[in-house]
């Protein structure tokens, strides 16, 4: 009688084994090999007592907020740019001039344009970037392209009329881009180009 009561039993418990269900911890990786680990706990940053007057304090480029002696909040020249060895990091301004970085060229702008001593350029206005990277060399034009350059000079702004009339944007320049179409060299349009430069003060 005993059998049985054995046998049940034992099937009883094999059965349960096999439905046992360990569920593991949520983005628990099976290859971690601290699978005893506690997750730590991450306490939230206190705020300040005092706010910091430069978190409020925009500054334009070339830039940085400091604190005086009465802790306000001011904008100085950037006072020093990393060293950057890389030249990948430079870049090259209108001017045709290298810097090391962005950083370097905004800065120095910021220099000329307060009058600052440091300041080595006559012209801040000019210190603007123009592209990433080091600065080409300009070489010196050929005797065949100067004879080619008004040619392509017309060509380039009567191009640039005629897309700027598409966009609606020519003003009332529209009876210039009409005699340009009607000359074969597109005289009107260097006038054009001139008269759209010549506005500072404008003397035409």
């Amino acid at each position: 009688m005993w059998r049985p009561c054995l046998l049940f039993l034992l099937v009883t418990f094999v059965a349960a084994q096999v439905h046992i269900k360990v569920v593991a911890p949520e983005n628990f990786d099976d290859d971690d090999e601290e699978t005893d680990s506690v997750p730590v706990q991450v306490v939230p940053l206190q705020r300040n007592e005092r706010t910091n007057p430069c978190y409020l304090k925009r500054c334009g480029r070339g830039e940085e907020c400091i604190l005086d002696e009465n802790i306000n909040a001011k904008c100085v020249c950037i006072r020093e740019c990393e060293d950057e060895l890389d030249e990948r990091f430079r870049v090259c301004s209108v001017r045709n001039e290298t810097f090391a970085s962005e950083c370097h060229l905004d800065r120095a702008k910021c220099l000329c344009k307060n009058g600052d001593h440091e300041c080595k350029h006559s012209s801040p206005k000019k210190l603007r970037l123009d592209y990433y990277g080091a600065c080409k060399e300009l070489t010196s034009c050929e005797d065949w392209e100067l004879k080619q350059f008004p040619g392509r000079m017309r060509d380039w702004t009567f191009v640039v009329m005629k897309e700027m009339a598409r966009r609606n944007e020519l003003g009332d320049y529209l009876e210039l881009l009409r005699t340009a179409n009607a000359d074969d060299h597109h005289t009107d349009a260097v006038i054009w180009k001139f008269c759209n430069l010549d506005v500072r003060p404008q003397d035409s």
